[in-house]
Parts: C-alpha cells; structure tokens; sequence
C-alpha cells in the first residue's frame, strides 16, 4: 500500500479491535444487518413449525409402542389397529425432514446476505474513514475480519442461530404437552431446565474474555507467520532462516498450548450443560418408570414424555455447542461494530475551483513532534513548488493532507480561496494526479494500469514513449524494476492531468530513476507543468535523479517468473502425513460418547416398558444405575473427546506448518511466490487444522456406533436388526453423497469465489490511497460487489444441498423407527420377542439421528480438503536447493563465466560475467533501472544460483536490500534478525551510524514498517546490515540513500565507510558523486557485466554529481541557489532555502 503519511506506532497492544458487544444473546448482528433480521422471523417460525410436528411425533410413536407392547396382554382381542397411527407417524417424519431442510436452507442463505451486507458496510465505512485509518488499522487485519472473519457466521446460522430459535420455542412446546400429559415430571422438567442457561451464563461469562483473548493469540500467529514469509530473503541473506523453523515450532507451539487452556474452560461450558440435561433426562425416567409401577401413568403416557423430555433439554444443549462454534462469527460482528462505530469527518460540500492552493502554517503531529511544523507556500497553476526537508520532516504528510487523507492540528489550507475542508473530497479529488512514494497497482499489465484513467489510446501511447515504456506496455506490472514501476505512476498520473486534473502531486518521482530516466520523467512534468498543472515536488535532492530501480526486468524474488505455466497436477498430501494418535483417540472417544448415549436412550426405554408390567420396584435398580452411569460417560466422554481432538489437529498443524517453513528455506527465498507461499503456512494449515476432525473422523466414528448398535440390534432381533439397518446403511451412504454431489460444483465455485473476494478486498484496502486519489475506488467497489453478489448467490444454491442432506437423515432415520417397530410388532405377536425391548427397537433408530448428521458435512468439505492437501504437496524439507559458490578467503568476490537466469524465465539476465573483486574493495555498481544489479546481488548473496559458471564469495554477506522488509515487531527486533545475539548499545551503535541516534529501540512497527518514513525504513535496514557485517567480509548496499536527502546521506555514507572499513563493499548507485569515491565500478548493462575505473564512468557523459540537464527554469533556480538567493519569481519554483522547503 502507498502510505502518504506514516507515523510510529506505540510498542503497547493497539486498542482499536476492542470489540464492543451488543445486548441480548444475538450480539450485535441483528442490528447490523437486515438479513439476520428476516432470518430471524423465518427461522422462528420454522421452529414453532418443528415443535408442533415433533410434539405429534412423540405422541403418535408411544401409542404406537404402547399398542404393540399390549398386544401380549390380551391376544384374544387380536392386535389393535395400528395401521393409521403408524401413516400419521411416517407424515410427522416427512414433515420434520422438510422443515428441516428448509431451516438449515434459510440459515445457509440468511449466512451468505449477511456476510455480503457486512462486507459492503465495512468495506464502504473504511474507505470513508480514509487510508490512514486502514493503514493504521492495517489492510492485512481488515482483509481477515471481512473475509475468512465474516465467514464464521457460518456457524452462527446453521448452527447458533436455528440452535437459539429452537431453544426458545420447542422446550415451552414440549413442556407444555408434557404437562398436559403428566403434571409430576412437567414439574421436574420446569426445575431443571433453567438451570442449564444458567450455568451456561456462569461459565460463558468465565471463558468470554479468554475466548477473546485466544482469537486475538490466533490472529498474532497469523500476523507473525505471515511476517516471517515476507522476511525470508533477509533471514536467509542472514543465514537465520533456518533457525526461525524452531521459532515457528515455539510460536505454534505456545499458541496450542493456550488454545487447550481456552478450550479446557470453554468445554467445561458443554459438560455442564450435557451432564445436567442427561442426568434431569435420567430423574425423569427413573421417576416415569415408578409412577408406571404404582399404576399412576399409562405406558403411552410414559413412553411420550420420555421422548419429549430430552426434547426440552436438547435445544439448551445445542445451544451451548453451538454458542462456542460460533464465537469465532460472533467476535467477527463485534469487531464489525467497533468498525462502522468509528467517526467519520464532516465531509464539505462545496465545489472546487481551479486557482492558487495556500498552506499557511500547516502542523501534523507525527511521532510526538509535529511534521511538517508550520509549512507554507503558494502553488499557482503553471507553476512548481519543491518540497525539501530531511527525511521524516512531513513532505509525504504535507501531500496527505492536499489529498484530503489527513486532517491538519494547525494552519490552514485553501483551493482558490475556499477551505479545503470545505470541499467535497471525491470532486476535488477529480482536480489531483498523484505519484505516491510507494506506488501500488491493481490494472494488471502496464497498458491495462493506463487504460484506467479513461485516457484516449493516443494519449496513452504517446506518453509510454515518452517515459521509455513503451516495449513493457504488455507486461505484467508486478514483474517489473522498481525504476520502471515508478516510471509507470508517473504515466499514469500525467494520463489524468491530460483527461482534466490541474494539481500534480509528485512524491519522490525520480527516487529509483538512472539519469537518463529521470531526464525523461522531469522533461514530462514540465510539458504537464507549461500546460497549466500547479505542481508541488516533494524530493530530497534539487536535481532530480534517484536510485535506479535495480530489481531486473526479469521475475522480482518472491514473483512467478514471466513465461511459466501453470502448476502441473499434484497429487495431494497422503493423509497418513495429516494423522496424530490423537486424532484416532478422539474418534474412539466419540464413538464411545454417542454409544453411551444410545445405551442411556435404550435402558431408559426398557425401563419404561418394564415399568409398565408393574413389577417390584428392586427389579429396576440395575437399569436405575445404568440410566445414570450412562448419563455421566456420555459427558464425560464427549469432554475428553473434544479435548484430545483439538490438540491432535493443533499438533498436526504445528508440524505442518515447521515441516513447510523448512521446505521453503531449503528450496531458498527466490522459489518463494509471495502471497501463495503465505497462504500455504496460514491458510491452507489452518484449513487442514481446522477440517480434519469434521472430515476425517466422522465416518470412522459413525462405521464404529453403526457396527456397534448393528450388531446389538441383530442379537435381540436379527429381523429388526436388518429392517431398521436397511435405512439407516442407505441414509449413511445417501446423505453424506447428496451433500457431495450437490454441494460439489457449488463448494468449489464457492471456494473460487471467495478467493477472489479476499484478493479484491485486499486489492482495495491495500490500495485505498491511491484509488480514492484517482477515483477509482467506486470502479473497484462495485467490481468487488458483483464478485460478492456471485459469491452470495453460489451460497445460497449450495445452500439447497446441506439442507437436502439433512432431510435425507431425518428420512432415514425416521424410516429406521418405522421399520424397527413394524418388525417389532410382527415379532411380539407371533411371540419372538419380549414386548419390553419394543421401546428399544423403535427409539435407538432415533437417537441415531446425531451419529448420521455427522456425514453430510464431512462429504461437503471433503473436496476443500483435498485442495489444500494439494497446496502442501511441496512440503518436503528434504529437498534442498544447491547452493552455488565457493567460500573465498576474507572478502575477495570473484565470478568466472557465470550466466544467471531466474528460476522459470525465458531468457538469461546476465551473461558471460567475469568479475574479480579484491579484498577490501569499494565498488560502486552502476547500470540503468531493469538492468540486473539485483540479481548480480542475489548471486553474491548465495539467494540465486547460476545457470553456468563459478562464483567466489565469502561465505558470510550482510546486505541492506533497496525494500527494507522490516516486520511487525520493535525496532530492536527488526535489528537482531541480523544478529539474535547483540546488545542494546551495539543496537545503538549501529542506528547512529545510520543517522538515527534517537529511535528508541522498543517502538513497535507495523507490517512493512508501517510507522517509519520510508528514509528511516531505509536506515534502519542499513543498521541491520553494520550488525550483520561484524562477522562478514562482504557488505551488500543496494540503494542506500534512494529516500535521504543530500545532508543525511552524505553524512550516512560518511559513517558507513568508517564502520565496515576492511569489509569489501559493493554499493548499488547510479550517482556519480556517490561512485566517484569508490576504488572500482562495475557497470551492468544488457546483460552484460564490466569493471570501470572511477574517472571512465564519469567520463561517460554523466555529470560528477550525477545530475542530468536541467531545465532553463531549474537552472536559473540552481544559480539563485549558489548565489544565496530566491529564484526569479516568473520561474514559479520555490528554493530548498524559501519558506515552502523549511519542512515537509
């Protein structure tokens, strides 16, 4: 992203992600969204709906039971007509399997409105906010919690949200009927059930601060992991990337650690809940079975209650488990409110005219110290205003502000007399072309990044060959030089002030030029200048080149390389590589959980029926105490299930994720595709952490339970055992397969979708500064709002799947009990079968409900397994990348016929390359912007091996890079990646040799650096570099002064040359005054690598302070400068030494 204006950042944990909670159990969401809301209404009445169908269920399967368990009391009446009982009982079925389907399709849809209508809030509210406050509240953050964080609401509608509903509705239905029926256990069920809540309320209360806490523990993993990819090519320069595979093994580690505490508590929730409800359930049928004994109750009676009454507990319970699947969804709503709660400034109104803009006085504060402090000059159409102030001085804020990013503390600003404040952004906005100091792209190619500003074809041609583009205008923006990226912004701004704009707002434009292009690009802004643009120039030095962009045309390290295609088909990552003794232990305690609970479901009805025979009450005592010890294994087993399930995924995912870091060290940092490879150590590890006990251990635990209740069945009654197994064995085989095959084309568009939804919303955060400064965020808005729409509308068809796979469960199992109890009936008749297990026969089938609900989903994330699986294919630490070179004694640099290709690219970069440095050297390496100075450096640094030839190198380099790749920690931090062993005074040390004495060590950063300006950005990998060359021979500079004006750097290069005195240097430039010091030049120039001495490089043409021609107008500014004077007023420039230049 492009930060107009970066401030330090405080070393103490941001409060902005506080989250704020809305009132009652629905959080904030239904506030927030319209969607949630009408799901709300349809997902209650579909629950008032099941209640009434699942009351009428219950009643017509006891008298159905009770009418076959009769028929052995009076065989001279015959068997009782059943026959419409049992219709009615198979229409309850069909209607439950409908409704359903139709809740779950309602929640799904309800999911996938609301995500899109959050998204579109946020997304909407941030980019009113402006990109400061999405720099400072960070894009990568933003992107999380509206993409992967929104997604969580999943499972706060398909789970907590139908869970919530139908805790409301169906207890009061189900204990009203239970009243109506039998008053004594109605007043058992109305004492027990509320205490579930509230435990619930005493230990929610307990674990929602660590729930909290552990979401944000989850996002610092990711941010630190993300960190660590983005600094790989310096830890590897710096031989410490091995050594970070221990630190990403501590870090995940510590972070399991943690989650396990979290869980322990949050689980304890659950149990609770689960234990409380399985031993009321209990009391109940224990307290049914006397009343039968004593002749009180009818066995009808009895047998209604006792499936109602887990019916008043069930929705509690579900509500607890699904209150923690959901947590995840519902902090994402906290967050989104704490968001949209952020103010947004009074926009103005008023309609800019074209004229003078004033800035008197200007203050912003900036890391305690107002920058700029007290700016102010005048730019007039026609006219150039150069900022130049020191580095970190406010140019870059003094633009922000002009942009309408920042506010000012003091001092005005005004457009043709009229308040800036008082204009309407978006409209002035139209007036403004910007080069940002960090330019960010989102067109693709060159042409088609041109092509955004409404140009005409002619304007866009003529202007690519004015600034040397013309033979890249087809290629890929991302792949090019930073010279030539910065040449590309400069274009793409002078586009717009043809199409209209008349303030030309230039930061650093030349900073990455060679002479030659920087010739180019001020003999541009002086035609956009003589057309009537008012131009204000923030640049260190008066002349205006800059540091060539030294990264080659070929493919940037961390870039696929041009001219590759895709990746061949993989085979995914084998399974065995994903399993944990763990994650078998857990599916094992599953089964054993849901076993006891069909074993609790099966006596209690034995007990009933055997009650209703009114026996003596002892010969009921064992079945009393199983009730009971099956209550508390079924709790307790599901407790230690959960527990051993997540630590075996947390492992699995903590050995994925130091098994891939190692592999990306092995195959070395140029192998790295950036934003991929991030995705593969975040992402794709967490999916598979997070679908490995949803995919992998329900089938194995629903083979076990349905084996185990199979088998058990066959030996009471093998003719029932094989009528009820029919349905349920095609239920387990249906289900699951109608999730697949409906879900399967929806799941993967969906997978589609939502990676582009999260790259175009990262797109548009990431780029906020400069699609608001062009117009063109409402382009991308609404690009991004179809691609939501699509992906809204995906949901909603896959929708239709989970919600088919349900109903086909309820079917199944509802055939199973109709099925179960018709043999049942036929074998009490004909006298095989004691009328006492009828109850069993015609409940488990139900119970089983739970075991096969397992599979639907399983079925559907399959398919996102396996792709991410496939994604962690290379996760092979074995394989190593050669290391070319040879280890030269002290720093002696040597290269015999070495030509460099980068990994996938079509065409060699440098060829024949014969280069002998000595020991102690100075060298200046000098070439035009896309040359190969980088990759003549990723050589010596052992990053790029060469496709022929032989390098000599020591074998320890330091190196400051052109992009410093500073992470988000302190600056002490950042410093000791170099050295993990130095002292604060050496860290000292080494900042006052790069001209920062007074940084404090303990600033926190932001990701990149955020918090610095980028010529403190660039000393302080300068810093790193002095670190890291006391025990180097070899000390790599690449641009070290591209940000630092003239005073800074001259003094800067002053003290580096005293502190690696002995070291051999080799120091990117393409300024002669800085190469005219050095003892040898090394010109790199198609392809082609050769030694200068000092005096035949600034014999080429170029000047000795590496200036090219300047202009009539700059000229003249040059002498009123060395004359000690203001430039002649008619040139409409403003001198270093004027009031405009004091600070910026």
């Amino acid at each position: 992203m492009s930060f107009p204006a970066r401030a330090l950042l405080p070393a103490t944990v941001s409060t902005a992600d506080t989250a704020r909670a809305g009132k009652g159990p629905l959080g904030a969401l239904p506030a927030l969204s319209a969607a949630a809301r009408r799901a709300l209404a349809a997902t209650a009445g579909l629950a008032l709906l099941n209640a009434a169908a699942l009351v009428a269920q219950a009643f017509l399967l006891a008298h159905l039971l009770a009418g076959i368990a009769s028929t052995v009391d009076s065989a001279a009446t015959g068997r009782p007509d059943l026959d419409p009982t049992a219709a009615l009982l198979a229409g309850t079925v069909v209607a439950r399997a409908v409704l359903t389907w139709a809740s779950r399709t309602v929640a799904a849809r309800a999911a996938a409105d609301t995500k899109e209508e959050l998204r579109a809030k946020v997304l909407d509210h941030a980019l009113r906010l402006g990109p400061e406050w999405i720099a400072a509240r960070g894009p990568g953050q933003l992107t999380a919690l509206t993409t992967r964080g929104l997604d969580a609401l999943d499972a706060y509608f398909t789970e907590y949200l139908p869970a919530l509903v139908t805790a409301a509705v169906v207890p009061v239905a189900a204990g009203a009927a239970v009243l109506l029926a039998d008053w004594p256990s109605a007043v058992v069920i109305a004492v027990t059930v509320p205490l579930l809540p509230a435990f619930a309320v005493l230990v929610g209360r307990y674990t929602a601060d660590r729930i909290t806490g552990a979401t944000d523990a989850a996002h610092r993993l990711s941010g630190h992991l993300l960190e660590l990819v983005r600094a790989l090519p310096v830890l590897a320069a710096f031989r410490r990337a091995e050594a970070q595979a221990e630190t990403v093994r501590r870090t995940a580690d510590r972070h399991r650690r943690a989650t396990l505490a979290t869980l322990r508590v949050a689980f304890t929730s659950a149990f609770v809940l689960e234990l409380a409800a399985t031993l009321a359930v209990g009391l109940v049928a224990v307290l049914v079975g006397v009343r039968l004994v004593s002749g009180d109750l009818s066995l009808a009676v009895g047998l209604g209650v006792l499936i109602l009454a887990p019916e008043c507990y069930q929705p509690l319970r579900a509500v607890g488990a699904a209150f923690h699947a959901s947590q995840d969804g519902v902090e994402a709503v906290r967050r989104v409110a704490d968001v949209l709660a952020e103010p947004v400034p009074r926009p103005g109104t008023a309609r800019p005219r074209r004229g003078e803009v004033r800035v008197a006085g200007l203050r912003v504060r900036r890391r305690g110290a107002p920058a700029p402090d007290g700016e102010s000059f005048v730019a007039r159409p026609g006219t150039t205003v150069r900022l130049a102030a020191p580095s970190g001085a406010g140019k870059s804020t003094t633009l922000a502000v002009l942009l309408g990013f920042v506010r000012p503390d003091a001092g005005t600003v005004t457009v043709a007399g009229t308040p800036l404040a008082d204009l309407d952004m978006s409209t002035w906005r139209e007036a403004l072309a910007w080069v940002p100091q960090f330019p960010a792209f989102t067109g693709g190619t060159v042409r088609a990044e041109l092509e955004l500003a409404g140009a005409p074809e002619d304007d866009v041609r003529d202007l690519l060959v004015e600034l040397d583009l013309h033979h890249l205008r087809d290629a890929p923006v991302h792949r090019l030089s930073t010279g030539q990226r910065q040449r590309v912004a400069v274009a793409r701004a002078l586009l717009r002030v043809r199409r209209g704009a008349w303030l030309l707002l230039l930061d650093e434009p030349t900073a990455h030029q060679d002479p030659e292009h920087a010739r180019m690009v001020l003999a541009a802004v002086r035609r956009a200048e003589r057309a009537g643009a008012a131009v204000v120039l923030a640049a260190h030095r008066a002349g205006p080149t800059g540091d060539a962009g030294d990264v080659p045309a070929a493919p940037r390290p961390g870039v696929p390389p041009e001219g590759t295609g895709g990746t061949p088909a993989r085979a995914p990552l084998p399974l065995r590589a994903l399993l944990d003794r763990r994650l078998l232990a857990g599916a094992g305690l599953a089964a054993a959980a849901l076993l006891a609970g069909l074993a609790l479901t099966a006596t209690s009805g034995w007990l009933i029926a055997k009650a209703a025979q009114q026996p003596p009450i002892l010969t009921l005592t064992v079945a009393v105490v199983g009730v009971r010890t099956f209550g508390l294994a079924r709790a307790a087993l599901r407790y230690v299930e959960r527990l051993v399930t997540h630590d075996g995924a947390l492992r699995v995912a903590t050995r994925l994720r130091v098994g891939l870091w190692r592999s990306l060290v092995h195959r070395g940092p140029i192998a790295d595709r950036g934003d991929a490879t991030a995705r593969r150590l975040v992402d794709d590890v967490d999916t598979v952490r997070d679908l490995l006990p949803r995919v992998l251990a329900p089938p194995l635990v629903a083979a076990l339970v349905l084996a185990g209740v199979g088998v058990t069945a066959v030996a009471v009654l093998p003719a029932a055992g094989l009528a009820a197994g029919a349905p349920l064995l095609a239920g387990a085989l249906l289900a699951p397969a109608v999730a697949l095959v409906t879900e399967r084309r929806a799941t993967s568009a969906l997978a589609e979708g939502r990676r582009e939804v999260a790259a175009r919303v990262l797109a548009l955060l990431d780029q906020a500064a400069e699609l608001l400064a062009f117009g063109a965020h409402r382009r991308h808005r609404a690009d991004l709002a179809r691609a939501d729409r699509g992906l809204a509308a995906t949901a909603r068809r896959r929708a239709l799947g989970a919600g088919a796979a349900d109903a086909v469960v309820v079917l199944a199992t509802g055939g199973a009990m109709l099925a179960g109890t018709a043999t049942a009936a036929a074998a009490v008749t004909a006298g095989a079968l004691d009328p006492t297990l009828v109850p069993v026969l015609g409940l488990v089938p139900l119970a089983l409900a739970e075991v096969l609900a397992l599979l639907p989903p399983a079925a559907a994330h399959w398919d996102t397994l396996r792709r991410a699986r496939t994604r962690l294919t290379d996760l092979d630490p074995t394989v190593k990348r050669h290391e070319g070179g040879l280890h030269g004694v002290g720093g002696e640099v040597e290269l015999r016929g070495v030509d460099v290709r980068w990994p996938g690219a079509s065409r060699v970069v440098l060829r024949g390359v014969d280069l002998r440095v000595p020991a102690g050297s100075r060298v200046a390496v000098v070439g035009p912007s896309g040359a190969g100075k980088s990759t003549l450096l990723a050589v010596l640094l052992g990053l790029l091996d060469p496709e022929r030839g032989e390098v000599v190198r020591p074998a320890r380099v330091a190196w400051a890079p052109q992009e410093p790749r500073l992470v988000a920690t302190t600056v002490a931090e950042n410093l000791r990646m170099a050295d993990p062993h130095v002292t604060d005074a050496e860290l000292v040390a080494a900042l006052r040799v790069a001209g920062l004495p007074d940084l404090p060590l303990d600033i926190r950063l932001g990701s990149g650096g955020a918090g610095l300006s980028g010529g403190q950005a660039q000393r302080v990998a300068l810093a790193r570099a002095v670190l890291a060359a006391a025990d180097g021979a070899l000390v790599l500079l690449d641009e070290p002064t591209a940000h630092l004006d003239e005073p800074t750097a001259r003094t800067v290069l002053a003290r580096l040359d005293a502190a690696l005195a002995g070291r051999t240097v080799l120091h990117v430039t393409h300024r002669a005054a800085e190469a005219a010091g050095a003892d040898l030049v090394v010109e790199v120039r198609d392809g082609r690598v050769r030694s200068l001495r000092p005096e035949e490089w600034v014999g080429t043409g170029r000047r000795p302070d590496g200036e090219p021609e300047a202009g009539p107008g700059e000229a003249a500014a040059r002498s009123a400068r060395a004359a000690g004077q203001a430039p002649a007023p008619e040139t409409g420039r403003v001198a270093p030494g004027g009031a405009a230049a004091r600070s910026a």
